[in-house]
């Protein structure tokens, strides 16, 4: 075996169903995100929000590109979120995959990028998975476009055409896509789990109480951390913490082995499958555990690009059960019963679906039915339920055919066939259906190979970028790399020709930067946070009530006793980035935010007079204990009706 072919078949080539798999849950999880985003989407994009546009261009974060900073107002922003949404579930979809698998990462990045208060290691690993997924042709399998190629391709116009598959998908869509991009991806996920060990150097990591301390930050922990730490044993915490770190650990090198055949034995596949294993295992309890951003479940869907054609087609054996096996009986002069019929015997993977003509008036009357593997024919809504129930996941969905309501529409729709064929324009053409050029052949083209050439040049563009990037922004390696270049600088050559190498060329740090595909890889590192914090507001009304205008209650110091702050990431982010005295010059905007609690609530009562922000500290218990110590109150600013923020140099510092 070749290296080429090891390097192949270990890193560059992927199953093009695994892309549609990839694609759906991509889809789905940027429309949860965006679900996530939107009770604070004017809060935290608009200019009646904490951080204006107009400030963020005049003390800008960064170097970065947003394309929300041209958006401000509230009916402009969810003009947008609208779009967002549109581009999401059409990417979910597979409509015309590419522009909005474009589109998605503009998106996405613009949003990570429009308030840098709240950005998080999530953000940046949120970032990489849609500039990564963007080389890959997600829209291949389980799509539309592969669905409505296949139609375009051939035209079926009896049972007897629908049951000989052979030509019904575009060749190319089931060949491996090899690319560059799967190097990258085995990369960038050693990357971020080998730097995520390396930098954990502190003793509670090597003492084995790293764990301990992060299930008492309630800044980040949710409420169920928070009812169910206190009866973790201590001696349960001591095997945690180890075994997160042997998880992160054996990631990389199940990422970056090439496969080896040992007694037959495909060591990739089992290497692939079992950092699947791990991933997974870690970031839905990461995820469900702590407030964590789009983190844990970005991860997740980097690692189904580990599935490869093994794991598909054992998937494939494993649900092709013959008991739901069914024959659907359709009436091929029905325009939209033949249309149907084509749809399902495309999306039909496992090939249990097989086509009849009727056989009697009865079957022909019915126009629509199903035989099942016991001989009897099921008709109307229980025909469709059969059908979808034998569809790859059509169990999940075939009962949604049965419930009243919609089984009644079913039925209307049904026995109204022949008026939805003629109200559709599906008549049924009687000229032989000629087999439709493949679409491979564009790929042929002189337009195809610059195109693939293009993208692979892109694609080592991109990832020459991100190693640059990694190499001056990590702990461990930015100073070497810093020695390194001073030390070609100096050399004879170098000075003689007058070259100096730079550490990171501005190429490089434009597109490393201007999208934020960050490397910055030391989450808890090198120790877990140790204590704990968050503002809190004590803001006076014009009617003499103490309220936190960003909880609308009273004021509550009591971090000590606290389980779970239970804020989402974007607020529990936001107030942790605003104690930090860089961040000062956005304290005015913070007020103004306040101030406006009335237009929020709609009670001219809640006009704000008065009040104060502390930041709130207390220490996270000690290894043995289970409850905080060490609160602070700690004066950042006060505000009055008016007039800007008052910062406090002197803090005042309650100590409890």
């Amino acid at each position: 075996m070749s290296w080429a072919s090891i390097a192949k078949g270990s890193y560059l080539t992927f199953d093009r169903r695994t892309l549609g798999l990839t694609r759906i849950l991509l889809g789905f999880y940027l429309i949860m995100d965006l679900f996530r985003r939107t009770p604070d989407w004017e809060d935290m994009f608009g200019d009646i929000g904490v951080l204006p546009t107009w400030l963020v261009l005049d003390r800008p974060q960064a170097s970065n590109f947003s394309l929300l900073h041209g958006f401000t107002s509230g009916p402009e922003l969810w003009v947008l979120w609208a779009a967002i949404l549109t581009t999401y579930v059409l990417l979910l979809a597979g409509y015309k995959t590419k522009i909005w698998q474009v589109l998605s990462l503009l998106f996405v990045t613009s949003m990570n990028g429009r308030v840098l208060l709240i950005e998080n290691g999530g953000y940046v690993v949120q970032n990489l998975l849609l500039l990564w997924t963007a080389f890959l042709p997600l829209g291949d399998r389980f799509s539309l476009d592969s669905l409505l190629g296949s139609l375009r391709r051939r035209r079926e116009r009896s049972a007897e055409e629908l049951c000989d598959r052979s030509e019904m998908t575009e060749p190319f869509r089931l060949t491996p896509f090899v690319s560059i991009v799967g190097l990258a991806i085995c990369l960038q996920l050693s990357a971020i789990y080998y730097f995520n060990v390396v930098h954990k150097t502190g003793p509670n990591w090597h003492n084995g109480t790293a764990v301990h301390y992060v299930l008492y930050n309630d800044r980040m922990a949710t409420p169920i951390v928070a009812a169910v730490r206190t009866h973790v044993p201590f001696w349960a915490i001591k095997v945690m913490t180890p075994l997160v770190l042997a998880a992160e650990g054996a990631l990389p090198f199940l990422l970056l082995l090439p496969r080896l055949m040992v007694f037959g034995l495909d060591t990739k596949l089992w290497m692939k499958r079992l950092a699947v294993v791990l991933i997974c295992t870690l970031h839905i309890g990461f995820g469900s555990s702590f407030v964590l951003g789009p983190f844990a479940w970005a991860l997740c869907i980097f690692s189904t690009l580990l599935f490869g054609y093994d794991d598909w087609e054992l998937a494939k054996a494993a649900m092709k059960k013959p008991v739901r096996e069914r024959t659907v009986i359709f009436d091929a002069s029905n325009g939209f019963l033949l249309f149907l019929s084509r749809i399902l015997a495309r999306l039909d993977h496992f090939q249990l679906l097989g086509f009849d003509a009727p056989r009697s008036d009865a079957e022909r009357t019915q126009g629509l039915s199903v035989l099942r593997p016991d001989g009897t024919i099921v008709t109307g809504h229980r025909a469709v339920a059969d059908v979808v129930g034998a569809l790859p996941l059509g169990p999940v969905f075939a009962w949604l055919a049965l419930v009243p309501g919609i089984s009644h529409a079913v039925e209307s729709v049904l026995r109204r066939a022949s008026n939805v064929s003629r109200i559709t324009g599906l008549d049924v053409s009687a000229e032989p259906a000629p087999l439709l050029p493949d679409a491979q052949g564009r790929a042929r083209s002189a337009f195809g190979f610059a195109r693939t050439g293009l993208r692979e040049a892109f694609c080592a563009l991109m990832l020459a970028s991100a190693v640059n990037q990694a190499l001056v922004e990590l702990w461990s390696t930015k100073k070497p790399w810093n020695q390194l270049i001073t030390s070609v600088n100096a050399t004879g050559a170098a000075q003689a020709t007058g070259v100096k190498l730079s550490q990171q060329p501005e190429l490089f740090q434009i597109l490393s930067h201007k999208l934020r595909f960050l490397q910055g890889w030391f989450m808890f590192s090198p120790n877990p946070v140790m204590d704990d914090g968050t503002i809190v507001v004590d803001a006076v009304t014009a009617d003499g009530r103490h309220i936190n205008p960003f909880l609308q209650a009273s004021p509550d110091f009591d971090l000590v006793h606290a389980e779970s702050l239970r804020y989402n990431q974007i607020w529990s982010d936001y107030f942790n980035r605003m104690h930090f005295a860089g961040n000062r010059g956005y304290q005015d905007a913070m007020v103004a935010y306040m101030r406006r609690l009335p237009d929020r609530t709609g009670n001219p009562d809640d006009r704000l007079v008065y009040g104060e922000v502390y930041w709130v500290s207390d220490m996270s218990p000690k290894w043995g204990q289970r409850e905080s110590w060490g609160e602070r109150r700690d004066l950042l600013f006060s505000f009055e009706e008016t007039g800007s923020a008052k910062d406090s140099r002197s803090a005042k510092t309650t100590a409890q």
